[in-house]
């Protein structure tokens, strides 16, 4: 086999060993937690566009389009979503993990912890609630999960640990309690 065929004999191998993940070792426990944890949640976020309309110095009528990510929290169609997301929002809408979207209500909101909480209309049959773990069992350095819409690419997923949980926290002049710190990629919409 001459030198040459012996190259392109590689570069194939190559190909075939990287290209098909198939080929691979089986998930770790760690992997397949990870993607247990994701299908089961999945489906209790949610993807909020909020519109406004704001003004030019000429009055003319500027349109403005937001978006973000909330979570389902019960069967009656409320939502958790920062307060960045929806203020100044004069009509928000919210989209299911299953395509339908459905008007939304402000019917909540604690500006200096960036909280809200929306209302839909949906059939409770319709909704997935995620479910609420207990924050004063937390610890630095567990594993954390991100489901979210940043970008406005549906679902995505990163992972992190728990960096630091602090009382208090002084950011921008203003003291915020009982923060969460994470190294998970947080993206604009996540």
């Amino acid at each position: 086999m001459s030198l040459s065929n012996k190259i392109i004999l590689a570069g194939i191998s190559m190909f075939v060993l990287f290209a098909y993940p198939s080929y691979s070792p089986a998930h770790t426990e760690d992997e397949k937690n990870t993607i247990r944890i994701y299908d089961r949640a999945k489906a209790a976020v949610v993807n909020i566009t909020s519109r406004s309309v704001s003004y030019d110095f000429f009055m003319t009528p500027i349109p403005q389009e937001g978006s973000g990510s909330g979570t389902i929290i019960d069967q009656k169609g409320h939502i958790v979503t920062n307060y960045h997301v929806v203020r100044g929002a004069q009509q928000l809408e919210v989209t299911l993990s299953d395509g339908s979207q459905w008007e939304a209500q402000l019917v909540g909101a604690d500006p200096l912890s960036d909280l809200a909480t929306l209302h839909i209309d949906a059939p409770p049959e319709q909704l997935s609630v995620i479910s609420m773990g207990d924050s004063l069992t937390l610890r630095t350095g567990q594993k954390v999960l991100a489901i979210g819409n940043p970008f406005g690419l549906d679902q995505t997923l990163t992972t992190g640990v728990i960096s630091s949980i602090r009382k208090t926290l002084q950011a921008g002049g203003v003291e915020l309690e009982n923060v969460i710190q994470t190294d998970a990629a947080i993206n604009p919409g996540n």
